[in-house]
Protein backbone atom coordinates (compact mmCIF):
# COMPACT_ATOMS: atom_id res chain seq x y z
CA UNK A 1 0.00 0.00 0.00
CA UNK A 2 0.83 3.45 -0.70
CA UNK A 3 -0.11 5.78 2.16
CA UNK A 4 0.07 9.97 2.04
CA UNK A 5 -0.04 11.87 4.83
CA UNK A 6 -0.26 15.80 4.48
CA UNK A 7 -0.27 18.08 6.94
CA UNK A 8 -1.31 21.46 6.56
CA UNK A 9 -0.22 24.33 9.29
CA UNK A 10 -2.92 26.91 10.12
CA UNK A 11 -5.57 25.69 7.88
CA UNK A 12 -8.69 26.63 9.20
CA UNK A 13 -11.59 24.33 8.54
CA UNK A 14 -14.17 27.08 7.68
CA UNK A 15 -11.49 27.68 4.92
CA UNK A 16 -11.43 24.30 3.26
CA UNK A 17 -13.83 24.55 0.89
CA UNK A 18 -17.29 24.39 0.08
CA UNK A 19 -17.10 21.03 2.17
CA UNK A 20 -17.05 22.58 5.18
CA UNK A 21 -19.27 25.37 4.40
CA UNK A 22 -17.10 27.83 2.24
CA UNK A 23 -17.85 29.18 -0.65
CA UNK A 24 -16.34 32.49 -1.30
CA UNK A 25 -12.37 30.92 -1.09
CA UNK A 26 -11.31 29.11 -4.50
CA UNK A 27 -10.32 25.44 -3.23
CA UNK A 28 -11.25 23.24 -5.92
CA UNK A 29 -8.82 20.22 -5.39
CA UNK A 30 -9.95 19.89 -1.72
CA UNK A 31 -13.63 20.21 -2.69
CA UNK A 32 -12.99 17.24 -5.36
CA UNK A 33 -10.66 14.99 -2.79
CA UNK A 34 -13.94 15.60 -0.43
CA UNK A 35 -15.96 13.53 -2.75
CA UNK A 36 -13.34 10.62 -2.63
CA UNK A 37 -13.10 10.62 1.44
CA UNK A 38 -14.22 10.53 4.73
CA UNK A 39 -14.80 13.53 5.96
CA UNK A 40 -14.66 14.86 9.74
CA UNK A 41 -16.90 17.49 10.36
CA UNK A 42 -15.58 17.42 14.50
CA UNK A 43 -11.80 16.59 14.06
CA UNK A 44 -9.88 18.71 16.78
CA UNK A 45 -6.09 18.87 18.08
CA UNK A 46 -5.77 17.55 21.25
CA UNK A 47 -2.90 20.29 22.47
CA UNK A 48 -1.72 23.30 21.00
CA UNK A 49 0.05 24.39 18.90
CA UNK A 50 2.64 23.53 16.25
CA UNK A 51 5.11 21.45 17.54
CA UNK A 52 3.15 19.34 20.09
CA UNK A 53 0.10 18.52 17.74
CA UNK A 54 3.22 16.92 15.38
CA UNK A 55 4.18 14.87 18.81
CA UNK A 56 0.57 13.59 18.84
CA UNK A 57 0.51 12.93 15.17
CA UNK A 58 3.68 10.83 14.93
CA UNK A 59 3.30 9.10 18.17
CA UNK A 60 -0.75 8.17 18.73
CA UNK A 61 -0.25 9.81 21.87
CA UNK A 62 -1.15 12.99 23.70
CA UNK A 63 0.99 15.35 24.47
CA UNK A 64 -1.76 17.20 26.59
CA UNK A 65 -1.56 17.25 29.65
CA UNK A 66 2.12 18.07 29.26
CA UNK A 67 3.49 16.17 31.99
CA UNK A 68 7.06 14.81 29.95
CA UNK A 69 9.73 16.80 31.25
CA UNK A 70 11.43 19.24 29.01
CA UNK A 71 14.54 17.35 28.07
CA UNK A 72 18.01 19.05 29.57
CA UNK A 73 19.06 19.92 26.14
CA UNK A 74 21.20 22.90 24.29
CA UNK A 75 19.17 24.84 22.06
CA UNK A 76 18.61 28.38 20.90
CA UNK A 77 14.74 28.02 20.37
CA UNK A 78 12.69 30.92 21.64
CA UNK A 79 9.65 29.33 22.33
CA UNK A 80 9.37 27.96 25.71
CA UNK A 81 5.53 26.94 25.84
CA UNK A 82 4.73 23.71 27.85
CA UNK A 83 4.90 20.65 25.04
CA UNK A 84 7.17 22.47 22.45
CA UNK A 85 9.81 20.12 23.10
CA UNK A 86 11.13 17.03 21.43
CA UNK A 87 9.29 13.20 21.04
CA UNK A 88 10.33 11.71 24.68
CA UNK A 89 12.85 9.20 24.35
CA UNK A 90 10.77 6.43 25.26
CA UNK A 91 8.30 6.62 22.34
CA UNK A 92 8.48 5.37 19.33
CA UNK A 93 8.06 7.86 15.99
CA UNK A 94 6.02 7.40 12.90
CA UNK A 95 8.43 6.36 10.81
CA UNK A 96 9.85 3.85 13.25
CA UNK A 97 6.64 1.81 13.34
CA UNK A 98 6.05 2.06 9.15
CA UNK A 99 9.94 0.39 9.06
CA UNK A 100 8.56 -2.13 11.24
CA UNK A 101 5.89 -2.43 8.43
CA UNK A 102 8.04 -3.08 6.06
CA UNK A 103 8.13 0.72 4.42
CA UNK A 104 10.19 2.45 3.08
CA UNK A 105 9.50 6.37 4.36
CA UNK A 106 9.89 10.15 3.41
CA UNK A 107 9.30 13.21 5.25
CA UNK A 108 9.21 16.53 2.94
CA UNK A 109 7.99 19.40 4.83
CA UNK A 110 8.75 22.98 5.31
CA UNK A 111 7.68 22.92 8.72
CA UNK A 112 11.00 24.49 10.44
CA UNK A 113 10.68 24.03 13.83
CA UNK A 114 10.89 20.12 13.49
CA UNK A 115 14.58 21.04 12.72
CA UNK A 116 15.19 23.07 15.77
CA UNK A 117 18.27 21.87 17.98
CA UNK A 118 17.67 18.50 19.34
CA UNK A 119 13.97 18.19 18.23
CA UNK A 120 14.91 14.95 15.40
CA UNK A 121 11.11 14.79 14.03
CA UNK A 122 12.93 13.09 11.16
CA UNK A 123 14.19 10.01 13.09
CA UNK A 124 13.54 7.21 11.50
CA UNK A 125 12.43 8.16 8.16
CA UNK A 126 14.65 6.35 4.95
CA UNK A 127 14.19 10.26 3.83
CA UNK A 128 14.00 13.55 5.00
CA UNK A 129 13.99 16.90 2.96
CA UNK A 130 13.63 19.93 4.94
CA UNK A 131 12.68 22.70 2.93
CA UNK A 132 13.91 25.68 3.93
CA UNK A 133 13.35 29.53 4.86
CA UNK A 134 9.32 30.02 6.29
CA UNK A 135 8.85 32.47 9.21
CA UNK A 136 12.07 32.72 11.66
CA UNK A 137 13.99 29.59 9.82
CA UNK A 138 17.98 31.11 10.17
CA UNK A 139 18.29 30.53 6.62
CA UNK A 140 19.40 33.96 4.89
CA UNK A 141 20.82 36.35 7.51
CA UNK A 142 21.37 39.21 5.06
CA UNK A 143 19.03 41.17 1.84
CA UNK A 144 21.27 41.21 -1.01
CA UNK A 145 19.74 44.68 -2.07
CA UNK A 146 21.01 46.53 1.34
CA UNK A 147 19.19 47.40 4.71
CA UNK A 148 17.83 50.67 3.15
CA UNK A 149 15.31 48.62 0.78
CA UNK A 150 14.56 45.92 3.33
CA UNK A 151 13.29 49.21 5.52
CA UNK A 152 11.50 49.84 2.58
CA UNK A 153 9.86 46.28 2.52
CA UNK A 154 9.17 46.41 6.12
CA UNK A 155 7.58 50.17 6.17
CA UNK A 156 5.45 49.21 3.54
CA UNK A 157 4.41 45.74 5.33
CA UNK A 158 3.91 46.75 9.15
CA UNK A 159 0.98 48.63 11.06
CA UNK A 160 1.45 52.33 12.57
CA UNK A 161 1.47 50.85 16.11
CA UNK A 162 4.78 50.92 17.63
CA UNK A 163 3.95 47.59 19.40
CA UNK A 164 2.00 45.43 16.46
CA UNK A 165 5.26 47.29 14.31
CA UNK A 166 8.32 45.95 16.04
CA UNK A 167 6.37 42.51 16.61
CA UNK A 168 5.85 42.13 12.44
CA UNK A 169 9.53 43.65 11.85
CA UNK A 170 10.83 40.84 14.15
CA UNK A 171 8.84 38.12 11.47
CA UNK A 172 9.23 39.69 8.34
CA UNK A 173 12.75 41.32 8.42
CA UNK A 174 13.92 37.75 8.21
CA UNK A 175 11.04 36.31 6.12
CA UNK A 176 12.15 38.61 3.18
CA UNK A 177 15.97 37.69 3.75
CA UNK A 178 14.58 34.13 3.29
CA UNK A 179 12.38 34.65 0.63
CA UNK A 180 13.67 37.19 -1.54
CA UNK A 181 15.33 34.99 -4.76
CA UNK A 182 11.86 33.87 -5.19
CA UNK A 183 10.82 34.54 -9.15
CA UNK A 184 7.53 32.09 -9.63
CA UNK A 185 4.79 30.36 -8.05
CA UNK A 186 7.23 26.81 -8.35
CA UNK A 187 9.70 29.14 -5.61
CA UNK A 188 6.89 29.71 -2.91
CA UNK A 189 6.88 26.67 -0.19
CA UNK A 190 3.82 24.84 -1.27
CA UNK A 191 5.44 24.35 -5.02
CA UNK A 192 8.45 23.46 -3.32
CA UNK A 193 7.51 21.00 -0.83
CA UNK A 194 4.86 19.14 -3.03
CA UNK A 195 7.78 19.23 -6.37
CA UNK A 196 10.09 17.16 -3.84
CA UNK A 197 7.07 14.96 -2.63
CA UNK A 198 6.63 13.98 -6.62
CA UNK A 199 9.75 13.47 -7.09
CA UNK A 200 9.93 10.79 -4.09
CA UNK A 201 6.92 9.13 -5.85
CA UNK A 202 8.52 8.96 -8.92
CA UNK A 203 11.51 7.63 -7.47
CA UNK A 204 9.98 5.12 -5.15
CA UNK A 205 7.55 3.41 -7.70
CA UNK A 206 8.99 0.16 -7.82
CA UNK A 207 8.68 -0.67 -3.95
CA UNK A 208 4.77 -1.46 -2.96
CA UNK A 209 4.64 -0.39 0.45
CA UNK A 210 5.58 3.62 0.54
CA UNK A 211 4.98 6.07 3.63
CA UNK A 212 5.30 10.21 2.46
CA UNK A 213 4.19 12.40 5.27
CA UNK A 214 4.05 15.82 3.38
CA UNK A 215 3.86 18.51 6.15
CA UNK A 216 3.63 21.99 4.78
CA UNK A 217 3.67 24.96 6.96
CA UNK A 218 1.61 27.04 5.05
CA UNK A 219 -0.86 28.23 5.04
CA UNK A 220 0.94 29.68 8.49
CA UNK A 221 1.73 33.47 8.34
CA UNK A 222 2.96 35.54 6.57
CA UNK A 223 0.40 35.72 4.11
CA UNK A 224 2.23 36.48 0.99
CA UNK A 225 0.67 34.57 -1.91
CA UNK A 226 2.04 35.51 -5.69
CA UNK A 227 -0.26 38.68 -7.08
CA UNK A 228 -2.90 36.22 -8.45
CA UNK A 229 -4.47 34.86 -5.16
CA UNK A 230 -4.19 38.06 -3.28
CA UNK A 231 -6.67 39.36 -6.23
CA UNK A 232 -8.95 37.23 -6.03
CA UNK A 233 -10.25 38.49 -2.60
CA UNK A 234 -7.89 41.92 -1.96
CA UNK A 235 -9.56 45.28 -3.57
CA UNK A 236 -7.31 46.12 -6.47
CA UNK A 237 -7.72 49.36 -5.69
CA UNK A 238 -6.61 48.94 -2.09
CA UNK A 239 -3.08 51.47 -1.48
CA UNK A 240 -2.49 51.45 1.93
CA UNK A 241 0.10 48.84 4.26
CA UNK A 242 0.31 45.35 2.89
CA UNK A 243 -0.52 43.62 6.14
CA UNK A 244 0.45 40.00 5.23
CA UNK A 245 1.23 39.13 9.07
CA UNK A 246 -0.82 39.71 12.30
CA UNK A 247 0.91 40.76 15.79
CA UNK A 248 -0.47 38.12 18.48
CA UNK A 249 -2.53 40.48 20.51
CA UNK A 250 -6.09 40.02 22.21
CA UNK A 251 -7.18 43.05 20.31
CA UNK A 252 -7.12 44.20 17.31
CA UNK A 253 -6.92 48.12 17.70
CA UNK A 254 -3.55 47.87 16.04
CA UNK A 255 -5.15 47.54 12.89
CA UNK A 256 -7.62 49.51 10.51
CA UNK A 257 -11.00 48.16 8.99
CA UNK A 258 -8.62 48.01 5.70
CA UNK A 259 -5.99 46.56 6.78
CA UNK A 260 -7.98 43.79 8.52
CA UNK A 261 -9.91 43.00 5.62
CA UNK A 262 -6.58 43.12 3.32
CA UNK A 263 -4.97 40.79 5.82
CA UNK A 264 -7.58 38.15 5.66
CA UNK A 265 -7.83 38.66 1.77
CA UNK A 266 -4.27 37.39 1.65
CA UNK A 267 -4.60 34.52 3.96
CA UNK A 268 -7.56 33.57 1.94
CA UNK A 269 -4.85 33.69 -1.11
CA UNK A 270 -2.59 31.37 0.63
CA UNK A 271 -5.32 29.09 1.23
CA UNK A 272 -5.97 28.86 -2.45
CA UNK A 273 -2.19 28.23 -3.28
CA UNK A 274 -1.92 25.81 -0.61
CA UNK A 275 -5.31 24.00 -2.74
CA UNK A 276 -3.56 24.46 -6.27
CA UNK A 277 -0.66 22.65 -4.95
CA UNK A 278 -2.13 20.04 -3.28
CA UNK A 279 -4.10 19.33 -6.31
CA UNK A 280 -0.55 19.41 -8.39
CA UNK A 281 0.70 16.71 -5.87
CA UNK A 282 -3.07 14.35 -6.37
CA UNK A 283 -2.84 15.00 -10.00
CA UNK A 284 0.48 13.82 -10.50
CA UNK A 285 -0.68 10.93 -8.14
CA UNK A 286 -3.41 9.90 -10.45
CA UNK A 287 -1.03 10.38 -13.73
CA UNK A 288 1.10 7.57 -12.41
CA UNK A 289 -1.98 5.77 -11.54
CA UNK A 290 -1.57 5.33 -7.99
CA UNK A 291 -4.09 7.78 -6.31
CA UNK A 292 -7.20 4.99 -6.60
CA UNK A 293 -5.08 2.56 -4.41
CA UNK A 294 -3.38 4.91 -2.04
CA UNK A 295 -4.55 5.93 1.31
CA UNK A 296 -4.33 9.47 1.43
CA UNK A 297 -5.00 11.35 4.68
CA UNK A 298 -5.33 15.38 4.96
CA UNK A 299 -5.33 17.47 7.87
CA UNK A 300 -4.56 20.53 9.61
CA UNK A 301 -2.80 21.09 12.85
CA UNK A 302 -4.80 24.25 13.96
CA UNK A 303 -6.57 27.43 12.66
CA UNK A 304 -5.62 31.05 13.66
CA UNK A 305 -7.59 34.22 14.84
CA UNK A 306 -8.15 36.76 12.09
CA UNK A 307 -9.67 39.05 14.12
CA UNK A 308 -12.49 36.93 15.39
CA UNK A 309 -13.25 37.40 18.85
CA UNK A 310 -11.40 40.88 18.98
CA UNK A 311 -7.82 39.05 18.45
CA UNK A 312 -5.20 37.89 16.17
CA UNK A 313 -2.79 35.10 16.54
CA UNK A 314 -2.82 31.91 18.29
CA UNK A 315 -3.63 33.20 21.60
CA UNK A 316 -4.14 30.64 25.11
CA UNK A 317 -7.16 31.94 26.35
CA UNK A 318 -8.74 32.72 22.96
CA UNK A 319 -9.10 28.82 22.10
CA UNK A 320 -12.17 29.61 19.75
CA UNK A 321 -13.32 27.40 16.78
CA UNK A 322 -11.54 29.72 14.04
CA UNK A 323 -8.52 27.80 16.54
CA UNK A 324 -8.87 24.43 17.33
CA UNK A 325 -12.20 23.30 14.64
CA UNK A 326 -9.78 21.79 11.80
CA UNK A 327 -9.94 20.17 8.13
CA UNK A 328 -9.81 16.20 8.64
CA UNK A 329 -10.28 14.01 5.31
CA UNK A 330 -9.54 10.53 4.42
CA UNK A 331 -9.47 8.65 0.93
CA UNK A 332 -9.12 4.97 1.82
CA UNK A 333 -7.43 2.66 -0.71
CA UNK A 334 -10.01 2.00 -3.64
CA UNK A 335 -11.95 5.16 -3.12
CA UNK A 336 -15.81 5.79 -2.25
CA UNK A 337 -18.72 7.65 -3.32
CA UNK A 338 -18.24 10.72 -1.42
CA UNK A 339 -18.25 12.42 0.45
CA UNK A 340 -18.80 10.71 3.29
CA UNK A 341 -19.54 12.74 5.98
CA UNK A 342 -18.48 11.78 10.19
CA UNK A 343 -20.91 14.34 11.86
CA UNK A 344 -21.48 12.37 15.27
CA UNK A 345 -17.99 11.40 16.95
CA UNK A 346 -15.30 13.78 18.07
CA UNK A 347 -12.20 13.09 16.69
CA UNK A 348 -8.53 13.75 17.20
CA UNK A 349 -5.19 14.00 15.40
CA UNK A 350 -3.64 11.31 17.78
CA UNK A 351 -6.42 9.08 16.18
CA UNK A 352 -4.17 9.27 12.66
CA UNK A 353 -1.59 6.57 13.94
CA UNK A 354 -3.78 4.01 14.89
CA UNK A 355 -5.88 4.71 11.53
CA UNK A 356 -3.08 4.00 9.77
CA UNK A 357 -2.41 0.54 11.33
CA UNK A 358 -6.03 0.01 11.21
CA UNK A 359 -6.22 0.22 7.47
CA UNK A 360 -3.10 -1.94 7.37
CA UNK A 361 -5.09 -4.55 9.42
CA UNK A 362 -2.63 -4.58 11.89
CA UNK A 363 -3.63 -4.39 15.82
CA UNK A 364 -2.38 -1.07 17.34
CA UNK A 365 -0.01 -1.32 19.83
CA UNK A 366 -1.17 -0.59 23.37
CA UNK A 367 0.77 2.44 23.92
CA UNK A 368 -1.49 4.54 21.23
CA UNK A 369 -3.73 6.37 23.10
CA UNK A 370 -6.14 7.23 19.64
CA UNK A 371 -9.08 5.22 18.24
CA UNK A 372 -8.87 3.42 14.31
CA UNK A 373 -11.10 5.80 12.47
CA UNK A 374 -11.07 3.36 9.66
CA UNK A 375 -13.80 1.69 10.65
CA UNK A 376 -16.12 3.98 9.15
CA UNK A 377 -14.77 3.15 5.54
CA UNK A 378 -17.39 0.64 6.10
CA UNK A 379 -19.53 1.42 8.75
CA UNK A 380 -22.07 4.60 8.80
CA UNK A 381 -22.12 7.67 10.97
CA UNK A 382 -22.16 6.67 14.71
CA UNK A 383 -21.14 7.67 18.18
CA UNK A 384 -18.15 6.47 19.84
CA UNK A 385 -17.71 5.43 23.59
CA UNK A 386 -15.72 8.67 25.21
CA UNK A 387 -16.32 10.42 22.08
CA UNK A 388 -18.75 13.02 22.71
CA UNK A 389 -16.36 15.75 23.80
CA UNK A 390 -12.97 16.96 23.53
CA UNK A 391 -10.20 18.81 25.85
CA UNK A 392 -7.79 20.45 24.07
CA UNK A 393 -4.66 21.94 25.98
CA UNK A 394 -2.58 25.22 25.19
CA UNK A 395 -0.22 26.86 27.76
CA UNK A 396 -1.94 26.69 31.23
CA UNK A 397 -5.26 26.78 30.02
CA UNK A 398 -7.78 23.86 28.29
CA UNK A 399 -10.53 24.00 26.20
CA UNK A 400 -13.35 21.57 27.10
CA UNK A 401 -16.36 21.38 24.49
CA UNK A 402 -19.20 18.36 23.34
CA UNK A 403 -22.49 19.54 21.35
CA UNK A 404 -23.93 21.42 24.35
CA UNK A 405 -21.41 23.76 26.40
CA UNK A 406 -17.56 25.15 25.99
CA UNK A 407 -16.00 25.89 28.47
CA UNK A 408 -12.24 28.09 27.76
CA UNK A 409 -10.80 28.05 31.68
CA UNK A 410 -7.16 28.61 32.68
CA UNK A 411 -5.81 25.44 34.37
CA UNK A 412 -6.36 27.87 37.86
CA UNK A 413 -9.80 28.21 37.03
CA UNK A 414 -9.12 31.90 37.75
CA UNK A 415 -10.08 32.68 34.26
CA UNK A 416 -12.75 30.99 32.52
CA UNK A 417 -15.62 31.51 29.26
CA UNK A 418 -18.44 29.13 29.16
CA UNK A 419 -20.86 29.32 26.03
CA UNK A 420 -23.89 27.62 25.49
CA UNK A 421 -23.84 26.16 21.89
CA UNK A 422 -27.81 25.54 21.78
CA UNK A 423 -28.47 29.25 22.21
CA UNK A 424 -24.77 30.77 21.13
CA UNK A 425 -23.15 28.93 18.38
CA UNK A 426 -20.46 31.60 17.51
CA UNK A 427 -19.41 31.40 21.36
CA UNK A 428 -19.97 35.24 22.03
CA UNK A 429 -22.00 35.40 25.25
CA UNK A 430 -19.57 34.29 28.47
CA UNK A 431 -22.11 33.16 31.10
CA UNK A 432 -19.34 31.52 33.26
CA UNK A 433 -20.14 33.63 36.18
CA UNK A 434 -24.03 32.89 36.19
CA UNK A 435 -23.30 29.05 35.71
CA UNK A 436 -20.33 27.96 38.50
CA UNK A 437 -21.78 24.43 38.49
CA UNK A 438 -21.75 23.72 34.66
CA UNK A 439 -17.73 25.27 35.10
CA UNK A 440 -17.36 23.11 37.70
CA UNK A 441 -18.31 19.88 36.14
CA UNK A 442 -16.93 20.10 32.87
CA UNK A 443 -13.71 21.01 34.60
CA UNK A 444 -14.01 17.93 36.77
CA UNK A 445 -13.84 15.90 33.25
CA UNK A 446 -10.48 18.15 32.12
CA UNK A 447 -8.99 17.02 35.10
CA UNK A 448 -10.01 13.35 34.50
CA UNK A 449 -8.14 13.61 30.80
CA UNK A 450 -5.05 15.41 32.57
CA UNK A 451 -5.08 11.84 34.87
CA UNK A 452 -4.75 14.28 38.07
CA UNK A 453 -1.63 15.97 36.12
CA UNK A 454 -2.78 19.17 34.86
CA UNK A 455 -0.62 21.80 34.49
CA UNK A 456 -0.52 24.50 36.82
CA UNK A 457 1.28 28.05 36.60
CA UNK A 458 1.46 30.44 38.78
CA UNK A 459 -1.33 33.68 37.72
CA UNK A 460 1.69 35.80 37.16
CA UNK A 461 3.51 33.48 34.48
CA UNK A 462 -0.11 32.80 32.21
CA UNK A 463 0.52 35.77 30.05
CA UNK A 464 4.56 35.79 30.47
CA UNK A 465 4.97 34.53 26.73
CA UNK A 466 7.01 37.14 25.68
CA UNK A 467 9.55 34.86 23.99
CA UNK A 468 6.25 34.42 21.55
CA UNK A 469 3.65 36.61 22.38
CA UNK A 470 3.48 40.47 21.52
CA UNK A 471 0.15 41.39 23.03
CA UNK A 472 -1.51 44.24 24.32
CA UNK A 473 -4.02 42.96 27.11
CA UNK A 474 -7.61 43.46 26.72
CA UNK A 475 -10.17 43.15 29.41
CA UNK A 476 -12.61 40.30 29.53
Amino acid sequence: MKIFLIIFDTLRKDHTGKTYGNNWIKTPHFDAFAKDSIVFDKAYPESLPTIPVRRAIHTGIRTFPFNHKRPELRTDDIVKIPGWHPIPPQQTHLAEYMKKQGFISSFITSTYHQFKPNMNFHIGFDQWNWIRGHEGDKFRVIFREGGKKLKQILKEHTVKDLAGRAYQRSVLKTHFSNVQGRKEENDYFPGQTFNKAVEFVKDSLKFKNVFCCVDEFDPHEPWDPPQNYRDLYTDKTYNSKKIVTPAYRRDIDYLTEEELKYMRGCYAGEVSMCDNWFGFFINELKSMELYEDSLIILISDHGHSIGEHNATGKIPFNIYPELVDIPLMIKPPGGLNGPKRIKKPYVYDHDLLPTIFGFLDQDKPNVFEGIDLSIFTEQNDQFIENRDYITCGFHAFTLYKDDHYALITSNNKQFQKLFDLSKDPDWNENIAEDNPDICNELFQVIEEDAKGELLMEEESQLWKSTEWYSEKKASD
